[in-house]
């Protein structure tokens, strides 16, 4: 074998190693649950429900009364790993309170409904949520706070977007929800 076709095969088995090193993007909601995800299946999605005025894009986004603990809430298909499958999130919110003072936080939970990664919105996002915007969230998921200290916390199966207070005269607004893949070669290639 000449040098040349060496080279190249050693490029594309590099090329094929590097391709597999990270999980792709899963679509979790737009316009509709995507992907096996369902906010009817899961016991978090209080106060939710889906809605074609408020949109980031598309035609369909979903909507939350502001009340105590209502949220807007994906089941998974299947249990997803923070260290393997998906290490972020990202998605659009819209605010449609008049100050902003809302307290909004997202919420991973396992097989057996307890917390394993918690964060409010404003943390994340790295200061106060703006009012009648649309904003771009993108959370890391694998340093998620673990407040219910679960032996593994890396393994979850429901997305909670969830108020801690409000009145239910004012909403807030979720649209284009996505996982985001894991680097598997984020500690090198060992």
């Amino acid at each position: 074998m000449t040098i040349c076709r060496v080279s190249l095969i050693a490029a594309m088995v590099m090329a094929a190693r590097v391709s597999w090193g990270a999980t792709g993007t899963l679509t979790v909601f737009d316009d509709a649950d995507q992907n096996g995800f369902d906010h009817n299946a899961s016991t978090y999605a209080i106060g939710m429900s889906l809605q074609q005025s408020v949109v980031h894009s598309g035609t369909t986004a979903a909507v939350v009364s502001m009340q105590n603990f209502n949220a807007a809430s994906w089941q998974a298909p299947t249990t997803y790993s923070t260290a393997s499958d998906y290490d972020g999130i990202s998605f659009w919110l819209f605010d449609g309170l008049s100050s902003g003072t809302q307290d909004l936080a997202l919420l991973l939970y396992n097989t057996d409904n307890v917390i394993v990664g918690k964060i409010d919105l404003a943390v994340a996002y790295g200061a106060p949520l703006p009012y009648a915007t649309w904003i771009n969230v993108r959370i890391p998921l694998n340093n998620l706070p673990n407040p219910q200290n679960v032996p593994d916390p890396t393994l979850f199966n429901n997305i909670v977007i969830r108020t801690y207070s409000g009145s239910g005269n004012n909403y807030f607004f979720i649209d284009d929800v996505a996982l985001i893949g894991a680097d598997i070669f984020k500690n090198g290639f060992e």
